[in-house]
């Protein structure tokens, strides 16, 4: 088991292809769209080093693409000091890193994540994972990579929804009590700023609690909700959508019993509203939302016998609320359906 301190460099640059040309040994996990879309940029890096191209999607986030990748790092002969090198969304390094920390107990890891969501968070605090049976992350490992490499360069091109999804994770941490990102968002910034915050106000938190056993748990704001929403979906959801819809639910369900004042949930849900972030799921998920909503919330890597929510109280503050009051759970997600 993990259970070191968070030794990653952060690296801002947009000359990652110098950076990693120089390491010899290693072997490269990269996302197809990546591939398509910056072809040109990554032939000269392809043709000269070994690589693993993945089809980066929720549904192929599973054992059966963790075996191929094992057979890959086999068939290459890597090694506990062979570099895995993972080029891609959220996706991609969560599964890279994955195989990466159990393939002969470990290999060494460098993350170039290519979307806002991938800078900001999947690729930050060690977490690695991969769904299975449906249920979102439910394998997986605490494993920092030794480096994480930022290039603005594919944010210049990335599309409007996975921007979105992106900006979702940095309002989220706008909410935690000890950021800046609220007062930066209230002001002009720019992208890359921004992400150095967010970067910043992830590591705080997670250096604090490696192994999510206490204060990391409030990075799971509107995730428990948001989880089950991607789950009854088969992931048809965004990751991106029912995270704001789960944060919305939390307000609620935070309003309603009386953690929050009328005036604190109007203002969480105008913060949400500015970045135009969605507020409600299509109504057809809810028969599998009223047949397998509780199983999915029980799946939960949070739960125990009782549900964990991070909630809002007094002040917009977070915190843990535990509860065993699984119908008004569901009863509550599926209030925000357009049905």
């Amino acid at each position: 088991m993990y259970t070191g301190s968070f030794n990653t460099k952060i690296v801002i640059t947009d000359n990652w292809l110098v950076e990693i040309s120089k390491i010899k040994n290693k072997v490269l996990i990269i996302d197809s769209n990546i591939r398509l879309h910056y072809n040109e940029m990554l032939t000269p890096l392809l043709i000269n080093t070994r690589f693993f191209e993945f089809n980066a999607s929720e549904s192929n986030k599973n054992l059966n693409e963790i075996t191929k990748i094992l057979d890959f790092f086999q068939t290459e002969n890597l090694n506990r000091s062979s570099y895995v090198i993972c080029i891609g969304g959220g996706i991609t390094t969560d599964i890279g890193a994955f195989t990466a920390s159990i393939y002969k107990r470990g290999c060494r890891l460098i993350l170039i994540p290519t979307t806002l969501l991938g800078m900001v968070d999947a690729s930050i605090g060690g977490k690695t994972a991969i769904n299975y049976n449906g249920i979102k992350n439910c394998i997986g490992t605490f494993y920092s990579a030794e480096k994480v490499i930022i290039s603005s360069v594919f944010l210049n091109t990335l599309p409007k929804s996975e921007y979105q999804t992106g900006m979702v994770e940095v309002v989220k941490m706008s909410f935690l009590h000890d950021s800046r990102l609220a007062e930066i968002l209230n002001q002009k910034w720019d992208i890359i700023n921004l992400v150095k915050e967010a970067i910043n106000t992830k590591l705080s938190v997670c250096e604090q609690d490696i192994q999510d056993r206490s204060t990391r748990r409030l990075l799971n704001l509107g995730h428990t909700f948001g989880h089950v929403l991607e789950s009854i979906s088969n992931f048809e959801i965004s990751h991106g959508t029912a995270v704001a819809i789960g944060i919305r639910i939390a307000a609620k369900f935070s309003y309603r019993n009386g953690f929050i004042s009328e005036s604190d949930y109007k203002a969480v849900n105008l913060r949400l509203d500015r970045f135009e972030f969605p507020s409600r799921f299509p109504a057809k998920y809810c028969h599998e939302l009223e047949i397998n909503g509780i199983g999915y919330l029980k799946q939960d890597k949070k739960a125990g016998k009782k549900i964990r929510l991070v909630l809002f109280n007094n002040g917009m503050k977070l915190f843990i609320h535990e509860t065993q009051k699984f119908n008004d759970l569901i009863a509550s997600i599926k209030e925000f359906s357009d049905g």
